[in-house]
Formats: C-alpha cells, structure tokens, sequence
C-alpha cells in the first residue's frame, strides 16, 4: 500500500513539471510598451506653427510598419518606415498647424504593426487654437427679430491668451454698456456677456444693428454686429405648471386660434376640478363671448356662466357686457336666466383712448391705472385685482410700479381687464393675461394705506436662449397671514 502511495506522488510530481513546462512554451504576446489610450491636446497659434506627437515606444516584435490615419475618415494620411525593424525606440511625428486659422480638432491615429503582423492602435487629437483675438459667442445667433421694446444679450467673450480690456455695446450708434477692465485686477480672459439693451419703439420692414466691440490688452479690437428687427410674434405656451403660494399645483392647458388667440383654458387641480374657460371672437378679431364653468374632469358640470361683450361701434371700445347663466342637472339643461348687464358706463379717454372709468353691478370704478414704463408713449394697463371686493375701495387698490420690458407670454390685449369670473383664476388673470410687460414691483395705490392686508407682490422672472419666459416667480410682501400670503411663493413654469 505505501508502495502505491509513494508511486503515485511521484507520477503526480512528474506530471506537474511537464505541465509547468508545457504552460512555459506556449505563445507569449508582448506589451507594445507605449500608450495605448486616447490623448488630446490643445494647441493656441499664438505660441507654435507645428506640434510634435512625441512617444516613447517598445515593441518586442519589433516594427513591420508605422502608419498615421485620419481619425473620422480611417484613411492612411503617411506610412513611416524609418522606424523598421527597432523594439525601443522615441516616436516623433511633427503637424503642421500653419495652415489653421480657425477653431479646428484634428484626429489621428498612430497604427502600430509588428513583424508578427499584430496592430496597436493609439487615437491623438489636436484642437488648433486660432490667433488670440477677441471674439464673442453669441446665444441666439447675429439675427434676431423682437416683439418687446428690449432684447437680452447673451454670450460668452473669450479674448485667448490676451485679456479682456473694455467692451460696449452700441444700439442705432448710441452706446447702451460699457465695462472697462482694471489693469490691477486678475486679468480676464472669458466672461459671460449678459445685458439688456433697450430697442425703443421699432419700425415694421427696418433691420437695425446691434454693435457688440471688445478690445483685448494688446489693443486688437472686434466688432460683432446682430441684426434686429421688429416681430409681432409672441411664443405662446401649451401648457403652464403653476404652483401656488400654498404649494398647490395646478396644470393650466392652453388652446390658441391660427390669430394665436387662447380660445379655450383649463385650469385643473389634481382632484379632477377644472375651472374650465372658453373665448369667442367676432369677425373682427375681437373678444365677444366669455363662458366659465367648473366641474370634476368627466362628470357633471352645474353651471355656465357667459359674459357678452359689445363695442362702441367703429372702435375696439367696449360699451357694455352682458352675462347669462345656466344652470344644469345631471348634464340636462334645468333654467337659465336672462341676459343681465355687467358692466356699463364704460368711459374712455378721447385722445388716448385709455379706459377712465365703469360701472360694474353697483361698483364705481375711475382713476385706472396706466403707465409709460420705458418713455415709448404707450399706456399700460397697471392695476392689479388682489380681490373681487377691492375693485371700488381707494384704499384696497394696487398697481405695478415697475416692469421690465419682456412681454408677458400670454398678454391678450383683446381680453379687457376688469371680467371677473372666479376668485379662483384672478391671479393668472392678473399676472398673465392682463399685463403686457413682466411686472416687477406692485405698490399701494392709496398714499394713506398703512396694512398689511394688500399682497404688493414682486416678480423675477427666466428665459430659454431665445428669450422666451420659462418661469416666473411671484413673492407676496404682505396679505392675510392666516392665508399664509406673507413671505411665500408662487411659481408658472411654461412649457412651449
């Protein structure tokens, strides 16, 4: 028995060696022994003509054929043959930038074929870097058409290896900004360009320029012109996510006519109850028949409450508006009242056609509110509605004091700003609908207010590259603080 044993480790032994020696022979696949990972570069004129790939090779096979290729293409640009036939060795290839005036990424691929024909290939790309110069990177492109008496510049101002030493910027040859670099400052090479220029009152079919000059430390100067002109487009919005100052969210849906007028609103919290709204014109383009309802999505609905407006004939003024009610059962038609005026009395001013003053129900309401924010000679309706009950107190009255001239994406001039449906919607009327610009700042008409019942909301507001409002936020600085008004937020996020 122990004789078995012992022959068996010993044929175990022996078989182990000549494994391990079998496992010695076999093919061994040698490290190129150089980078085999992509590399990139960055190369500025200012300081070479050429740029030399620089590698240190070791190819135990040795070299059969070094061959450089377009990256995008994967076509031979060069074969090299000087380094045939060594192991270890420094690769240089040299790149001749001169020709390269522009902003340009070249791509190359060093391929590496051994006297055992195996390949390595090794990926290098040079972004060339022009001349340092000012130059400006302009969001929205050098021809822009604007409907709002202003248009934010945005960019980005890169000068290179030099330093940003003044910009201006000039609208119709009239200098609108100016940044003047201290010399003892940490030198800038890149900045955010981001400035309102005001355009003013523009002519329909006139392109006018928009002059952008930088000049670096080294005294080189550029100019960028952007061409503008006079849109009457305005981006209207599908859909509005509004949050409410209590956190309640509402999804506001929006239809539009080919005039781009809202034919049709709803106004839906997460419960299914849709304050729904509907808008008529006449052919004239002109707002004729309001109807607001409000229901659970997908039941019955009990009310129809509709506003008829008419006009003072020739004109876009209004003389009266009538409302209707009806009232519904399980769907079916139950009364319906008779048309009942709802606003009379309607005053106008003779030369400036501002609205002076209506009667609503019992309601005297005067003194409206207008304002000329940017000196254009517009009148702009500045009253804002906190409340129903509030449209015939001096005391409970407020206006927008100050705006900034980007026009309210759902601004809809035909629609007058004194139709009072629900409490519920105010708001969106207040702050979309009846406001042409962004308002800013909203303060107490009445100089002898001293409450703190009055919302007196502020506003800021973002954009999307093309200038369009992506959201805008409104603060109340005052108002019930059983509401929870005081120091909250409300929130419209548009989507287009």
């Amino acid at each position: 028995m122990y004789k078995k044993n012992l022959i068996y480790i010993l044929f175990s032994g022996v078989f182990g060696i000549l494994l391990m020696m079998s496992c010695e022979q076999d093919i061994v696949f040698p490290d190129p022994g150089f980078e085999l990972e992509d590399r990139a570069v960055e190369v500025r004129r200012d300081t070479a003509d050429y740029y030399d790939i620089n590698l240190r090779m070791n190819v135990p096979n040795k070299v059969a054929q070094i061959e450089i290729l377009d990256a995008r293409q994967y076509e031979s640009i060069e074969t090299i043959s000087e380094y045939n036939g060594q192991s270890k060795f420094d690769f240089n290839y040299r790149i001749d930038l001169r020709s390269f005036e522009k902003d340009t990424t070249l791509a190359y691929i060093i391929k590496i074929t051994d006297q055992d024909t195996r390949t390595f290939n090794s990926g290098f790309k040079i972004r060339v870097r022009p001349f340092s110069f000012p130059t400006l990177r302009l969001v929205g492109g050098e021809n822009i058409a604007v409907a709002a008496p202003a248009y934010f510049l945005r960019g980005i101002i890169t000068t290179g290896l030099n330093a940003v030493s003044s910009v201006q910027i000039y609208f119709k040859g009239e200098e609108q900004y100016a940044f003047e670099a201290n010399p003892d400052d940490e030198p800038i090479r890149e900045m955010p360009l981001k400035q309102l220029v005001f355009l003013g009152n523009l002519e329909e079919g006139q392109e006018y320029d928009l002059d952008i000059v930088i000049e670096d430390d080294k005294g080189q100067v550029s100019t960028t012109t952007v061409k503008v002109r006079k849109s009457s487009i305005i981006k209207r919005p599908r859909k509005i996510n509004f949050v409410q100052h209590n956190g309640t969210e509402v999804e506001i849906n929006l239809t539009y006519n080919e005039a781009g007028d809202v034919t049709k609103m709803d106004y839906l919290y997460a419960n299914g109850q849709n304050y729904y709204h509907e808008f008529s014109y006449n052919d004239l383009g002109q707002i004729d028949t309001l109807m607001y309802r409000s229901g659970i999505v997908g039941s019955f609905f009990h009310r129809e409450d509709f506003r008829y407006f008419s006009y003072v004939e020739g004109t876009n003024q209004i003389a009266t508006i009538g409302r209707q009610i009806f009232d519904y059962e399980y769907g079916e038609l139950a009364s319906s009242g008779g048309v009942t005026t709802d606003v009379q009395d309607v005053v106008y001013d003779g030369v400036t056609s501002k609205m002076v003053s209506y009667r609503r129900g019992s309601t005297f309401v005067d003194n409206i509110r207008y304002e000329d924010p940017f000196n254009l000679g517009e009148h702009i309706f500045a009253e804002y509605w906190q409340d129903d009950g509030y449209i015939g107190s001096a005391v409970r009255r407020q206006h927008r004091s100050e705006y900034d001239p980007v026009i309210s994406p759902l601004f809809t001039e035909k629609f007058p700003p004194f139709i009072f449906t629900t409490d519920v919607v105010l708001a969106v009327f207040n702050d979309l609908f009846w406001t042409k610009y962004v308002p800013i700042k909203t303060v107490p008409t009445s100089t002898s207010y001293n409450g703190t019942y009055l919302h007196k909301p502020t506003y800021t507001y973002e954009t999307d590259n093309e200038g369009n409002i992506v959201k805008l936020i409104k603060l109340y600085n005052g108002g019930s603080s059983f509401g929870g008004y005081p120091g909250s937020t409300a929130v419209y996020n548009f989507i287009y």
